[in-house]
């Protein structure tokens, strides 16, 4: 019953602070819960490249070319996301060639990619990377991908697969 009094009074108190400049006690901090929380999604058990490949291998690779407003479209031999959701970091990169190395230009939080993972037979994952390529991109790129795959042991290993380089012509 006092919730929407609770929230009007706390909304005008950050407001008037972010108003005059002043700095408000932070307040208690949230109880971690995360050892108590239920997962339905059976874990990860094994992951292993489709027969012939290696983590991180290109199977099928980019166009030589792309044109502004095109989708680039590369499928990586790779493995099951959940062995490490690489919080703070990134399953992507897409990454232009510059004089002195490479500079990434779009990753997984870009509106521009995508990443979709899928199963193929009992352990082995196919993920592929989708990148909308910008009206004003011009150059040589290529697509990183990284992840993390999980041994009959349970021990899990970071890998990174990168495509060969096309270029963006206007």
């Amino acid at each position: 019953r006092w919730q929407l009094p609770a929230l009007r009074q706390t909304s005008a108190r950050l407001a008037t602070a972010l108003r005059d400049g002043t700095e408000l006690p932070p307040g208690p901090a949230a109880p971690d819960l995360s050892d108590r929380q239920l997962s339905l999604q059976p874990p990860v058990v094994l992951d292993s490249p489709p027969a012939g490949h290696g983590f991180g291998d290109v199977l099928t690779a980019p166009r030589p070319a792309y044109l502004p407003g095109e989708r680039v479209r590369v499928t990586f031999a790779g493995a099951h996301p959940n062995n490490d959701l690489h919080r703070g970091g990134t399953y992507l990169e897409v990454q232009r060639r510059t004089g002195d190395g490479w500079r990434t230009v779009a990753v997984d939080g870009d509106w521009s990619t995508t990443l979709r993972w899928a199963r193929r037979g009992i352990a082995a994952s196919e993920v592929t990377v989708t990148w909308d390529v910008p009206g004003d991109a011009e150059g040589t790129d290529r697509i990183r991908y990284h992840g993390d795959a999980k041994n009959a042991l349970g021990r899990v290993s970071p890998f990174t697969g990168t495509s060969g380089e096309f270029r963006v012509v206007p």
